[in-house]
């Protein structure tokens, strides 16, 4: 099986950047700008496209590269477009979403990436019909949580009159709250995770990022992927709503978002699959 790949660069100095993998049937809508002013063209084989686009490949692989890639002016709106056309392509069909910077040496390659998992990649395809990848995060007001712990507790209710001896104890007594937290938090975690995951076919646990919580005030304490058929979403939104409340005034906040680009859920393709966003390489 060997694809033709059309609208591709001929040009050595050109690579060929990955968005993603998607149905035929999208190729009608793929259109507007990729990375640089550039339009998305396809590659086809067996039941699956590659939305790609010509780029230079210096800029992310050569000299230039190490400078660029820490330089948030460039990266910033390249890193926008990829996510602008795999959500463009997302409307109109299920997408398997390529990490940003992943690039290959020429049209040849790419072609004999997706002639070589092309199985895999349909499979995964047919799967995500109907679904979407919705996200859950879990943020903590610790000072709420401490607060709550503190009072709930019996010797804060029995602190001595004398204002020194009150203050050491008052002290302690936070210390205790302040460590206690972490251990009542991870329970929460645990708990309502185990509530959602009824609520849908397929959910992955990812790592809290710091910057997830927008103010200083919380903190990140959980963070999750859930695949949803999409008749599904609009009770799952109110079920999350409703575990959430439950949690509020004891500190814990849930934040429900979507949909997105699969990233959680996509299959393996091999090393040669994927680039570091960091660090892109190209596919052989």
């Amino acid at each position: 099986m060997n694809p033709e790949p059309t609208g591709l660069p001929g040009n050595a100095a050109e690579g060929v950047y990955l968005f993603c993998f998607a149905c035929p049937a999208v190729l009608p809508a793929i259109g507007g700008p990729g990375l640089e002013d550039t339009r998305a063209v396809s590659c086809e084989v067996a039941g699956a496209v590659a939305v790609v686009t010509p780029v230079n490949v210096e800029e992310f692989c050569g000299p230039a590269s190490e400078a660029n890639l820490r330089d948030l002016a460039w990266m910033a709106p390249r890193a926008f477009h990829h996510e602008m056309v795999i959500e463009r392509v997302m409307r109109s069909s299920p997408v398997l979403p390529a990490r940003f910077g992943t690039i290959f040496a020429s049209p040849e390659s790419m072609a004999r990436f997706l002639a070589r998992h092309h199985l895999a990649i349909t499979r995964f395809l047919e799967s995500l019909t109907g679904q979407e990848e919705w996200a859950v995060k879990g943020f903590l007001e610790r000072s709420k949580a401490e607060k709550r712990l503190l009072e709930a507790d019996d010797r804060f209710l029995r602190l001595p009159s004398s204002p020194g001896s009150r203050y050491m104890q008052l002290q302690r007594l936070r210390a205790e709250a302040g460590r206690a937290v972490a251990s009542w938090a991870k329970t929460v975690v645990q708990d309502i995770g185990k509530e959602l995951e009824r609520e849908a076919p397929d959910v992955r646990t990812v790592k809290p990022r710091a910057h997830d919580a927008t103010e200083k005030m919380f903190e990140g304490i959980a963070n999750w992927a859930f695949l949803l058929r999409r008749e599904t979403v609009e009770h799952f939104r109110e079920r999350v709503e409703q575990v959430g409340a439950r949690y509020r005034e004891q500190g814990v906040h849930l934040e429900v978002s979507g949909p997105w680009p699969p990233y959680n859920f996509c299959p393996s393709l091999g090393d040669d699959e994927e680039s570091d966003s960091s660090r892109p390489e190209m596919p052989e």
